[in-house]
């Protein structure tokens, strides 16, 4: 005859084993999908990304010329994160803005903003810039890049941008990630009373050329082909482009999720 209390002794001790072994094997995995990070960020191809000069407002910046792209490093963020992802193109599409920032913080960078993207957007029109290790880029590449985000084409392309609006005491506020005393910070600060808070169609150059402490257009901003929507209460922003139009996007819901939507990581720059 079976003893009950041997069997029910095994058993809660056979169910610990198991536990602990799981746990194990979660801290290790945990450590792979680390040192896997590190080790593709050591051997990244600096020549896909733009450099942006060090100024009052950041260090120097790898602003990447292309949206994140579904690979090894990404597979594994996104495993340790317990996301999903979808492929398109070669893209991860498909994603949220809370996924998007936290499938780019854990590759050691931050989403792109309206600041940073109005920015690299100048850079890359004006064909004069350098990749991650300082050395020229080829006009023809930055303006491809630059044709990629902004051009009216067929394939509709879209990015998340890390701003998202709220409202306290009567008065639009602004979450997002930037450097303060050298630091990488999330704040959320009123928003810049310049900003342009109405549906317009503005010029894209002079967005680029003269945006608002935040990144956004100014309420002086010249007419244009840009579709430009401003932020509102809840709601966060991204770009877009298809073959009608290309639009900025400041009142979007965070929980959308749509086919062709991506992430662009930008990240400190850290190699010598």
């Amino acid at each position: 005859m079976v003893n009950s209390k041997l069997t029910e002794k095994f058993s809660d001790e056979l169910f610990r084993y198991i536990i602990e072994e799981d746990d194990k094997k979660l801290k290790d995995l945990e450590k792979e999908v680390e040192q896997r990070i590190q080790d593709l960020e050591k051997s990244k191809d600096h020549s896909n990304y733009l450099l942006l000069p060090e100024n009052k407002e950041h260090p120097e910046l790898l602003f990447s010329l292309n949206r994140l792209s579904y690979n090894v490093e990404v597979e594994l963020a996104a495993k340790k994160l317990e996301f999903k992802l979808k492929n398109s193109q070669g893209y991860i599409v498909g994603i949220n803005f809370d996924q998007a920032e936290k499938i780019s913080n854990s590759l050691n960078g931050f989403m792109n903003t309206p600041s940073l993207l109005a920015e690299a957007l100048k850079i890359m029109k004006s064909g004069e810039g350098y990749d991650g290790l300082g050395n020229k880029l080829q006009s023809t590449k930055l303006k491809e890049a630059f044709k990629e985000i902004t051009e009216v084409k067929l394939s509709w392309r879209a990015e998340w941008l890390g701003h998202n609006y709220s409202r306290k005491d009567g008065e639009m506020q602004v979450t997002y990630t930037k450097f303060v005393n050298g630091k990488l910070t999330k704040v959320t600060e009123p928003l810049d009373q310049k900003t342009l808070m109405k549906d317009k169609n503005i010029n894209l150059e002079d967005w680029i050329n003269n945006p608002t402490s935040q990144g956004l257009p100014s309420n002086n901003v010249s007419d244009g082909s840009l579709r430009y929507w401003p932020p509102k209460k809840e709601s966060v922003a991204w770009f877009d482009a298809d073959a009608s139009r290309a639009g900025l996007d400041c009142d979007w819901d965070p929980l959308g999720s749509v086919a062709g939507l991506g992430v662009r990581v930008v990240r400190k720059k850290n190699i010598k």
